[in-house]
């Protein structure tokens, strides 16, 4: 199978108020962490979806090997960065994981969700950590026409989840990090700290 995955990097980052993905993690921006985890994996392809700020994002990504895409809308909410990415993703791809800047991923699970995508088929898997959901979703090309047909009125990717919600795969993972929101420098604050 061919994994590939869209990495959000678009938003305002109202909240936080400052940009998301250039946050100190792990000795890296944040957006830099999760280049370098997405290409430890065996995915074949990282599209990056840019918008506010994308001249900061770029001098970072020079060194990646990703496809860049730049989402002018992306004021208009998170669906249309996810659509602006889903299109860009090459048409051989069988799973396509949706990664957000602020959510950080680790190596291994992206790599079980890819094995458990591979062995059982469904057309959406979810990591699951002491009982509850969390990120990246990792989608089949089964629901591409899905993917593409989302909209911020119709609540986005959750629309997905719920018409599959008899089918989605949860993969229980050891890694509290897929429940993580770094939305407010309060989240922000927690989080390092956790990780120190």
């Amino acid at each position: 199978m061919k994994f590939s995955a869209v990495l959000l990097a678009a938003g305002n980052s109202n909240r936080m108020g400052k940009m998301k993905g250039l946050l100190p993690w792990k000795g890296k921006t944040l957006f830099e962490h999760q280049l370098v985890t997405l290409k430890q994996t065996s995915l074949s392809e990282v599209v990056v979806v840019l918008g506010r700020n994308a001249d900061s994002f770029l001098k970072i990504s020079k060194s990646h090997p990703v496809t860049i895409v730049v989402n002018e809308n992306y004021q208009t909410g998170k669906c249309s960065s996810i659509l602006k990415g889903v299109h860009a993703v090459k048409d051989n791809a069988d799973a396509l994981f949706i990664v957000s800047v602020d959510q950080p991923v680790e190596v291994d699970v992206l790599n079980k969700m890819a094995d458990s995508m591979k062995k059982y088929r469904p057309p959406v898997l979810v990591p699951v950590y002491k009982g509850k959901r969390g990120h990246p979703v990792l989608f089949s090309s089964a629901v591409m026409k899905d993917l593409l047909s989302i909209r911020e009125e119709t609540q986005g990717l959750r629309r997905i989840l719920q018409k599959h919600r008899k089918r989605v795969l949860e993969v229980p993972v050891n890694c509290p990090l897929i429940g993580l929101n770094l939305n407010t420098p309060e989240d922000y604050e927690s989080a390092v700290q956790k990780q120190s």
